[in-house]
């Protein structure tokens, strides 16, 4: 078995080699001048230092022109890689789109939600202004009733007592003169009148009681005198009364206008509070389904993760090793490299799932760069060592549900005998047409059955017995100028049926009208009396 290694190259700084000796540097020595054969045997001074300065291409060191060769410094690292397990990846997939659905539909409701609210919102800021209205109609009828207090307690008093007050059976005169007239007229039935004693004494003791009420006659005719003086005559304070409950009626019926629309709003705000009541409660089970969706996806990916956590170990120490690699720390990356080799070998030769997971972690790597399981070059006959599965692993894990195809009106008219089949997936594909041949064998009844064809629906056979019960054949003969009278009558029948319909329709329409017209008529006219007092009409 190969094992992937990382290859950590670490590139050691070049030396320089001491090229200066009491801070003076090494100079070569170069002619200025081009040396001719025979030249050297004469007997001049050669001047080395002036022809040392006139040469600019003499190196001045001996690193510059063959410089050492750089020491690199090789590490090799295990390296552990991802893993993805083909049913924990589809279910994962699963439960991703699943999320994403419960969350869509959750949203959905919301901006239902928040539609709704927006219309109860609007609703509010309708019926509030209206609110405020009825307060105000309510305040002006208050003031109007209090106005009307004071006149209808006049015209209770200024009211007939014999009408209200009874005192012993005997009413009270309006005014003293009717009083002197009363017992006046009862003295004179005692004087000039032939009556029983009983009814004499009756009549004085009547009179009797009228002259008793002699002080309270004076006093309500006092209390009259200054109510007429004051709001005036019995008939103007009556007058000013209904002016004020006609104004009063008014005030009464557009209040009722605004409770009516109060009303109306607040039914149509008590609908949308119940839908969202229940949306609410939507709202409310599609976040627990969407959380536990969610609780499902991130326990998926918990277990992942924690299947993986060998490879992200190992990338944080790649990157402890990428860190010391720069900082030039030989010592301690040989340190490293030992122990981790270590480490990795006790695993290797200790534990037989070890060794297992990690050949399943390097195997896509290796089938990916066509190499065999202990590192060559793959051959072309060799198979890959990764077979990918076509179908969806996914399947093993949730249980589907098989669609029975049932049979349709098309299929039971064109078989002769409707025998219900339910062929089951499993079943191979070879014995499908053997049973099908089966069942589309017609049964032999003793008698003979002829073919009946259909339009667009094949062809089936029927018994004797069915044929004597159909209706008869359409290639019958018949007589044309009888069917064209025939269906002539039938059309003038129609068109009378449906000028009558018409006539109907227009009677209805034009009695409507009136009835409509006159309502119209009746409320005008009733508008107009109700605002003028009785007296005026």
């Amino acid at each position: 078995m190969d094992l992937e290694v990382v290859k950590s190259d670490l590139a050691q700084l070049s030396m320089e080699s001491a090229c200066e000796e009491n801070g003076k540097m090494h100079q070569g020595i170069c002619p200025s001048e081009p040396i001719i054969f025979g030249s050297h045997d004469v007997d001049e001074p050669v001047n080395i230092k002036g022809i040392s300065a006139s040469v600019p291409d003499v190196p001045k060191d001996v690193v510059d022109e063959w410089p050492e060769a750089q020491k690199i410094h090789s590490f090799f690292f295990v390296k552990y890689r991802s893993y993805e397990d083909p049913k924990l990846k589809a279910q994962l997939e699963y439960a991703d789109s699943d999320l994403r659905k419960k969350d869509q539909a959750r949203s959905q409701l919301i901006e239902k939600w928040r539609a709704k609210k927006s219309a109860k919102f609007e609703l509010d800021e309708q019926i509030r202004p209206l609110r405020t209205e009825n307060d105000q109609y309510w305040t002006i009828m208050g003031e109007k009733r209090k106005e009307m207090e004071p006149l209808q307690h006049a015209l209770g008093k200024l009211r007939n007592p014999n009408s209200v007050n009874r005192e012993k059976g005997v009413g009270l005169c309006s005014s003293e003169d009717e009083l002197n007239y009363v017992i006046k007229s009862l003295h004179y039935r005692i004087q000039h009148e032939s009556i029983p004693l009983s009814e004499e004494k009756q009549l004085l003791r009547d009179i009797k009681q009228l002259e008793g009420t002699r002080e309270k006659v004076i006093a309500n005719d006092a209390m009259r005198v200054k109510i007429q003086d004051s709001l005036g005559e019995k008939d103007v304070i009556q007058g000013q009364v209904k002016l004020m409950g006609v104004n009063l009626d008014g005030v009464r019926k557009d209040m009722q206008a605004v409770k009516d629309k109060i009303k109306t709003l607040v039914q149509e705000r008590d609908i949308i509070k119940n839908e969202i009541t229940k949306l609410d409660a939507e709202v409310t089970a599609a976040t627990e389904s969407r959380d536990a969706a969610y609780k499902k996806l991130w326990e998926l990916r918990n277990q992942r993760d924690k299947g993986n956590s060998c490879y992200y170990q190992n990338r944080e120490f790649l990157y402890e090793v990428k860190g010391l690699a720069a900082k030039k720390d030989i010592g301690a990356l040989m340190e490293k490299e030992k122990k981790e080799v270590e480490e990795f070998m006790s695993q290797w030769n200790g534990s037989k799932d070890f060794r297992d997971d990690y050949e399943r972690r390097i195997l896509p790597s290796l089938d990916m760069r066509q190499l065999s399981r202990d590192g060559r070059i793959r051959n072309p006959d060799e198979k890959p060592l990764v077979v990918q599965e076509a179908r969806n692993l996914y399947e093993n894990v949730t249980v589907t549900k098989t669609n029975i195809k049932r049979p349709t009106k098309e299929d039971s008219i064109s078989s002769p005998v409707a025998v219900p089949v339910v062929e089951e997936v499993t079943k191979e594909a070879k014995s499908k047409p053997q049973k099908e041949a089966k069942n589309n064998k017609p049964i032999s009844s003793g008698k003979p059955m002829e073919p009946i064809e259909l339009e667009d629906k094949g062809e089936f056979y029927v018994s004797e017995k069915v044929q004597k019960d159909l209706p008869p054949k359409a290639n019958e003969v018949v007589d044309e100028a009888k069917l064209k009278e025939m269906k002539r009558e039938e059309e003038i029948a129609k068109a009378k049926l449906a000028l009558e319909r018409k006539k109907k329709l227009a009677e209805k329409a034009a009695a409507k009208a009136a009835i409509k017209a006159q309502k119209e008529a009746e409320k005008k006219l009733k508008a107009i009396l109700h605002f003028y007092p009785p007296f005026f009409r």
